[in-house]
């Protein structure tokens, strides 16, 4: 009893200590906010000029792209994990193909090709003409629902990995029962699979709406005006720092509310515990049936990697652009190298904030959830809540200490503005996988005289292999796509892939932007090649 204590003691301590650690940039920005409310009518005149449009401007985007992400998502997901046919190994690794091209590349990508002066848009309009004498309809992707679309395909991974991952490690007895009462496969699909999996893809879709808020390169290149683009415009375009805490707080308090609505309507909702080769097996189809899932199952790599891929590498090729092999590689090799220093250190975080929720009080619960939202923030806020702690460090160590250190440009801030706006990207699906496991086992294995360290070695590692590779892709996809905080950030002479591609695309060399672009997408893959047969080897181990 007295064990349990001291480590419970530990586990709260160590929390709290790293939720402080992870909103200290949010505190910068509640500072700044909360003076701002002092000043009334600077939100009075936000609120009768642009303040409206940016709230309603955001929250169509994040509708948009979450009916697109769970509409692809988890059918896909389903499919991949419920069923056998042909082509589906390679399908179940090509689910997180969208997730290696940022969704601002994609937006590159596709309003060259499709805008009204497009080279694609111009050829399937004297297709058309040619063919049938009929004008094609003006798309007008650089929109509201443009935005929406585009983000949606390109964050659609994230529920997709957390579905397929709790569909497979769904009980077989259930489904088989459901089919033996003649349940169809549809009927299976709603009533039972997304139910049984739904803490999975909320959290991704919980993930899918924060990346939507604190999206900034892709609504920015669209001209579309959102919360995001107008918390820039005021802070530093406009230098109106009072307009930008406000829009700041806004977000801060609008993530808060959503997460906990999320618990509140998710009450109790937990998995039914995993018992040793209670998994479910593939069903075996093919014909038509087989030809439909592989089709849908093709709609987000090929519009989210492929087709996007193939329009960049076409604009660098029409242009001449030759890669310069050297500068990839330097670029790579540093985008790389942070990306794996940010994984050792969110995912030990992730990892001790989960036990935090399923270990912790209500306190403990709160503080972890209100750390999460930092994913919500644009990640140049994060900079700057940062480079003001930064100055106030080195202001009071040469005051009291007669210290001359600068924090800024070593790297230290770098890893701290990852810290805070991927450690939600890393607690998704260590949380999800931590409620597959029953309490049983842990009950189970503390009667047998384990410790909770032993029960955590021994028990927990085993069973989230699959949950830690998860969060170590995705944690390691979003730093290396990462742009705005590592811009800022990033120590001088180092330059990232995401850096390099904006700088070029920026100065509207899309043809010379495309080969960073496209080593961005390879860099990204890289885990998943390395991760692959990991979690194959987990799940296998499993059933």
């Amino acid at each position: 009893m007295t064990t349990l204590k001291t480590s419970g003691r530990a586990l709260f301590f160590s929390t709290m200590l790293l939720v402080a650690a992870i909103t200290l940039p949010l505190g910068a920005v509640a500072v700044f906010g909360l003076k701002a409310l002092g000043q009334p009518e600077v939100l009075l005149a936000m609120a009768e000029s642009v303040l409206l449009e940016y709230l309603i401007n955001t929250l169509a985007i994040s509708v948009i792209a979450a009916a697109i992400a769970l509409g692809l998502s988890l059918p896909s997901a389903w499919m991949i994990a419920a069923y056998e046919f042909r082509g589906r190994r390679l399908l179940e690794w090509s689910l997180v193909l969208p997730m290696a091209l940022p969704a601002y590349v994609l937006a590159y990508a596709y309003t060259d090709a499709l805008d009204p002066s497009g080279w694609l848009y111009r050829e399937l309009q004297g297709l058309m003409t040619a063919w049938l004498g009929l004008r094609l309809p003006r798309l007008d992707i650089r929109s509201v629902g443009g935005a929406g679309l585009i983000l949606g395909v390109a964050l659609s991974p994230y529920v997709a990995l957390l579905a397929k991952t709790a569909f497979e490690e769904r009980q077989g007895a259930i489904f088989d029962a459901a089919r033996a009462m003649g349940l169809s496969p549809s009927q299976i699909f709603f009533r039972l699979a997304m139910p049984l999996a739904r803490p999975a893809w909320i959290a991704g879709l919980a993930l899918v709406i924060m990346e939507c808020w604190a999206d900034y390169g892709t609504v920015a290149f669209f001209s579309v005006p959102t919360l995001s683009t107008g918390l820039f415009k005021a802070w530093f375009n406009y230098g109106d720092r009072s307009s930008a805490a406000l829009i700041g707080i806004l977000m801060l308090v609008s993530m808060i509310v959503l997460m906990f609505f999320e618990m509140r309507t998710r009450g109790r909702a937990a998995w039914a515990g995993l018992r040793a080769g209670a998994q479910a097996r593939r069903q075996q189809v093919a014909g038509s049936r087989a030809w439909a899932m592989t089709g849908f199952c093709l709609i987000l790599p090929v519009f989210g990697f492929v087709a996007p891929a193939a329009l960049l590498l076409h604009a660098a090729f029409a242009s001449d652009a030759l890669p310069q092999w050297n500068m990839l590689l330097t670029q790579a090799l540093s985008t790389i190298g942070l990306g794996v220093v940010a994984v050792v250190v969110i995912l030990p975080a992730a990892w001790v904030c989960g036990y935090g929720l399923r270990n912790g009080g209500v306190l403990l619960q709160r503080a972890v959830r209100v750390a999460s939202v930092g994913y919500a923030m644009p990640g140049l806020v994060v900079a700057v809540g940062l480079l003001a702690w930064s100055g106030l460090f080195t202001e009071l160590a040469d005051r009291w200490l007669d210290w001359r250190i600068a924090l800024a440009s070593t790297g230290l801030l770098l890893v701290g503005a990852y810290l805070t706006r991927f450690f939600a990207v890393g607690l998704g699906p260590i949380e999800s996988g931590l409620g597959r496991i029953t309490r049983n086992l842990d009950w189970s294995a503390n009667s047998l005289g384990l410790s909770r360290l032993q029960v955590f070695w021994r028990v927990h590692v085993p069973l989230m292999r699959g949950a830690t590779g998860v969060a170590a892709l995705l944690i390691f996809i979003d730093v290396v796509k990462e742009l705005p905080a590592t811009l800022v950030l990033r120590p001088f002479n180092l330059e990232t892939l995401a850096v390099a591609a904006h700088h070029l695309a920026a100065d509207e060399l899309l043809a010379e932007a495309a080969w960073p672009a496209l080593a961005m997408a390879a860099v990204a893959l890289l885990p998943l090649v390395i991760l692959g047969p990991m979690m194959g080897q987990a799940r296998a181990s499993r059933n």
